[in-house]
Order: C-alpha cells, then structure tokens, then sequence
C-alpha cells in the first residue's frame, strides 16, 4: 500500500463536539482519498473523542485514532508526526472546518513550490451571536491576499500549518515548554518551530498561500474582554521565552519591578484615555481601544512576570 502525501493531524483534548465538525469537513475533500489520511491524537481527554473518531473510521479517507498522555499541545504535535505517514504533517485544529478544497490546494503548493513549510489564513466562525464590539478580525488570522514567502519576521500560525516530515524529524519537533497543556492557555509552539528551521536551515522559504483558508471557531468565552486581557498576557509571557530563548539576561529583580510599575502606570493612564479621549470614529466601543491599543502593556506586563519568575530562579539556583 502507497503512503499517502499529507497526514492530517487534528490534536485534541476534551473537545468530542468540535472534533466532530472537523472531521466531518475533512473527510469531505474533493483529493482523492487514498492521497491523504487523517490521524486524530487525542491528548487525555476524559470524553467520547475515541467513539467521534470511530464514526468517522470507514469513510473514504483513512482516520487512524493515538492516544498521547503526556499533557500539552506541543507533545501531541510530536506525537503525530511521529505517527504520521504521509511525507508532509498538516497541523489543523480541532475547532476549524476546512473548504472541500483544502488539501487540494495543498498538494498545488507541494508541488508548484517545493516548500518544507507553508500554511495559510484562518478566518472566524461562530456558534452564537457575536457583540457588537467585537469585530471578524480579532478571531482571524490573515497575512495578505497574494501568495508569498514570508518575512523573517512573519510566522504561520499553527491551526493551518504544513510541514514536511522530514524536516520534523530532523528538528525534532515543537519544544514543549511552549504551547497549550490541558486547559492551562498556552502559545508560542509553531513560532519557536518556524525561528527554529530558520536558523538550522538557510534560505528556507515559508510560503503563506491564501487560498489555502480555514475557518476557525471563536466560542462565546473568546468574545470576551476579560479573556482577550489573560490571553495578551500569557502571549506576554510566551514571547519573553521565545526571544530570551538561550540568552542570559543581565537585568535585576529591580529593574524589573520598576519597569513594571511603569507598565502599569501608563496602562491605566492609557484606559483613562481611552475613556475620554479616544476616536470614536476609529473606537466606537471602549473595548476596541482596550484591546487594540491599551492591551500592549497588558502583553508587556506578561513578558515581565516571565521574566521575574527566571530571574527568581536564577536566584534561588545561586542560593
């Protein structure tokens, strides 16, 4: 039997709901069936994921089920590439649906490009009514309408992300001190990946392909402003470690703290502003200037607290 091209892998945790949705569009392709397979690592969950994937088991494309206990995106991610068959992993998540020619398109990248690392948009999807504040481009992700290579500092996001398994394995794979684990938010796993590659690979190329698109759930809790705060700031703390990665830092407990409460100053000296001053023209609800413009800091102040808690340890390894 021929390996297949592309394994799909959908990892997954406590989300048999979802899960279903995607599987259902993914089996769905208009690729021939045999050129794919769809590979469903189930993370601990503690729900009927095994029975979803069961139903989705004797269709045209073949959906394999592994279960990963080790907690965190990151290993379910290696999981599934070292199960995987098909000679490029498509990372895709379990709250996306995919067009009938997703992988259609994929294979025209593959095969007009050459390219060890490509990916394209998400764009929003709901299941309840969204707020009025809340506008299509805080739950997407889009870098443009032309096909290109990105920037040295543009990276893929990993809800549509393809890369070749062989370069997964010669990388090792995402690092998993970044990214999701269980229900504790996390980010950073693609991105470390992609700076990664950069560096062990000169002149590679990753491509943005926009009509390779997915859409992406954005569920009521996302919509709201007390979770976009948190998610800036574990973004926060996700960056400090992807930039500091390997790099001593010569800053103080001191100069942190400091730094911090400047941060803090100018946030709320910034929300203050925001509730007078701000264009309305541009900000029509207060939340939009929060999260647009006063959510720097917010994200500022989670690389600081990542960076006091090494600093902190650093302290306590000296002692």
């Amino acid at each position: 039997m021929t390996d297949p091209l592309i394994t799909v892998v959908i990892c997954t945790y406590n989300r048999a709901g979802l899960l279903a949705g995607a599987l259902q569009t993914v089996c769905a392709q208009t690729l021939e069936g045999s050129r794919y397979e769809i590979l469903v690592v189930d993370n601990n969950s503690t729900d009927d994921t095994a029975q979803v994937v069961g139903q989705w088991q004797h269709g045209p494309a073949t959906v394999r089920y592994v279960f990963e206990s080790k907690q965190g995106l990151s290993f379910a991610r290696n999981r599934g590439y070292e199960e995987a068959r098909g000679e490029y992993v498509a990372y895709l998540d379990d709250d996306c649906k995919v067009t009938a020619g997703w992988l259609a398109t994929a294979v025209r990248v593959i095969e007009k490009e050459k390219a060890l690392i490509f990916g394209g948009p998400y764009f929003a999807f709901y299941d309840t009514e969204k707020p009025k504040w809340f506008r299509d481009e805080y739950g997407s992700h889009v870098q443009g309408d032309v096909s290109r290579a990105l920037t040295d500092q543009e990276y893929l996001d990993g809800a549509n992300m393809f890369i070749n398994r062989r370069l997964l394995q010669g990388l090792g794979g995402f690092n998993p001190r970044f990214g999701m684990a269980g229900n504790d938010l996390g980010y950073g796993e693609e991105v470390r990946f992609q700076r990664h590659a950069r560096e062990h690979r000169a002149g590679l190329a990753i491509r943005y392909e926009p009509e390779l698109y997915v859409h992406h759930l954005v569920s009521r809790k996302k919509m709201t402003l007390r979770w976009k705060l948190h998610q800036m700031f574990v973004m926060g703390h996700a960056w400090h470690r992807l930039i500091h990665e390997g790099v001593r830092d010569l800053a103080t407990v001191t100069d942190v703290l400091k730094e911090a409460v400047r941060t803090i100053r100018a946030l709320c000296l910034d929300v203050v502003r925001g509730v007078l001053r701000r264009d309305r023209s541009r900000y029509r609800f207060l939340q939009n200037y929060l999260y647009e413009h006063s959510f720097v800091s917010v994200h500022r102040l989670g690389q600081l607290h990542e960076q006091f808690i090494g600093l902190m340890a650093a302290r306590r390894g000296r002692a």
